[in-house]
């Protein structure tokens, strides 16, 4: 339950929102307020002619608002919690229609999701049916990678030097590329071309990160030419690679269920072509003592189906996408936050020694060489500005002292400068492409105490 206002402006997407959340947390703007045990809901006047209905489905906390905001929560929804713990929301027994529909949908849609799992559970596998659907679509990606092959060796036969990123006509043949790969029912692979467009163009050290990227492609493309030999690991996570998803109440049922305390590390949002957005959660199991990635997407600003707080820990079971070394993992809805003194901080410390943690990245890389998103945590990290140029951070692994660059956004490193006040801190964020994004950084406690947050990523859309 959040309580405080502190927990509530945690769930912001970025500073605008939490500005214009706080000039809306008068009662006077909000011509109907109320709230239960499960809800809490209000009507706030906007630019319209009719106000923007809010509501708050408080076990998530998960939010539904009719203004036209793409962000997750918006305004009205915050604006709605701060009155809630600044005790300005009467209880009502009563609740508006409209927020007893949307509570029973939600309600519905869960034990509709619980009930296909079940169903998917006792239905008769249908190997004969799945091998011809299988094959007929590796025979489509088979075309998909054979072009996407011919254009790798182009581009290397006429020498990277030649690229010109920040062309228009360079973007539109990636562009295409990556479109005839999505016709090819291969979107993994043409997401993969898009982020390394975005992710080169602005960097100094592009032709070392494109044949990288060329390297680990080729790597791809030979074990899909040789997937019948593979193991059945190494087959699933080539196949997410690719772009095959898996449905949601198969994995229910198919995968065993971990249950642990799961402390909410940080997130991040990424919006794509055609305003979808891509929302990553990390996660760590406090007891299991393993990372575990929630990822969600949402069009259009329709929003998610529930929050998570960044620094708070959460009674929930997941269930691990398979794979070599599984990572991507989905909540079962039985997911509770539990009250803030239950962060603890003792598997955390013993992750973030450096030696323990590059020795799990590398286990990790080399379980799933297709994965190259990681998470990464160390302990006893400073952070330091490299005048004029950009963030770095600063680890002291016995004599030796290791300098990581950071992908950082300028306001945020001073943010997190000052809330460490120069001290070392424990920080976690995702390590890609020789850079790390920092998601979240923790007070350096010791053993036994609980695990602070200092700061964490604002999740507006980047």
């Amino acid at each position: 339950m959040l309580t405080s206002e502190a927990e509530v402006l945690g769930l912001s997407p970025d500073a605008s929102s939490t500005k214009a959340a706080q000039g809306l947390k008068s009662p006077a703007q909000w011509p109907t307020l109320g709230c239960d045990d499960s809800a809490v809901w209000g009507e706030c006047q906007g630019s319209g002619s009719k106000p923007y209905q809010t509501q708050v489905d408080l076990s998530g906390p998960s939010f539904k608002c009719s203004c036209p905001s793409r962000k997750f929560p918006c305004k009205h929804g915050l604006a709605l919690l701060l009155l809630r713990t600044a005790g300005k929301v009467a209880t009502s027994d009563t609740r508006p229609e409209w927020v007893s529909e949307w509570l029973h949908s939600r309600r519905d849609r869960a034990d509709k999701k619980e009930a296909k799992a079940a169903a998917v559970a006792t239905t008769l596998p249908d190997p004969e049916g799945a091998a011809k659907r299988q094959a007929k679509r590796w025979s489509r990606v088979d075309g998909g990678l054979a072009e996407l092959s011919l254009w790798m060796q182009d581009m290397l036969r006429q020498g990277l030097a030649t690229l010109n990123l920040g062309e228009q006509a360079t973007r539109q043949t990636w562009q295409n590329l990556a479109a005839r790969l999505v016709d090819a029912q291969a979107p993994g692979m043409a997401a993969r071309v898009m982020q390394l467009l975005d992710v080169a163009g602005p960097r100094d050290d592009w032709p070392a990160l494109v044949l990288a990227h060329l390297g680990q492609w080729q790597l791809l493309l030979d074990a899909a030419a040789r997937r019948d030999q593979l193991p059945p690991a190494m087959l699933d996570d080539l196949m997410s690679a690719i772009g095959w998803n898996q449905d949601k109440a198969e994995l229910l049922a198919a995968t065993p269920a971990v249950t642990d305390r799961w402390l909410v590390l940080g997130g991040s949002q990424i919006e794509g072509q055609g305003r979808l957005v891509e929302r990553r959660m990390w996660l760590w199991g406090e007891q299991t003592q393993r990372f575990a990635l929630l990822q969600d997407y949402a069009h259009g600003g329709r929003g998610y189906e529930r929050a998570w707080i960044a620094g708070r820990s959460y009674a929930a079971s997941l269930h691990f996408y398979p794979g070599g070394a599984p990572l991507r993992a989905m909540a079962a809805d039985d997911s509770q936050l539990l009250d803030a003194g239950h962060a603890r901080a003792e598997s955390l410390l013993a992750h973030g020694e450096a030696a323990q943690s590059w020795r799990d990245l590398a286990e990790r890389l080399a379980g799933n060489p297709f994965q190259s998103l990681q998470p990464l945590m160390l302990r006893d990290v400073s952070i330091h500005r490299v005048e004029g140029r950009h963030w770095i951070a600063t680890t002291t692994e016995g004599v030796v002292r290791r300098m990581l660059r950071l992908d950082l956004p300028e306001a945020e490193g001073w943010a997190l400068l000052a809330a460490s006040g120069g001290r070392p801190v424990l920080a976690m964020g995702e390590w890609s492409d020789e850079r790390w994004r920092l998601l979240g950084v923790w007070n350096a406690v010791a053993a036994g105490d609980a695990a602070s947050l200092l700061w964490s990523l604002p999740g507006e859309v980047q």
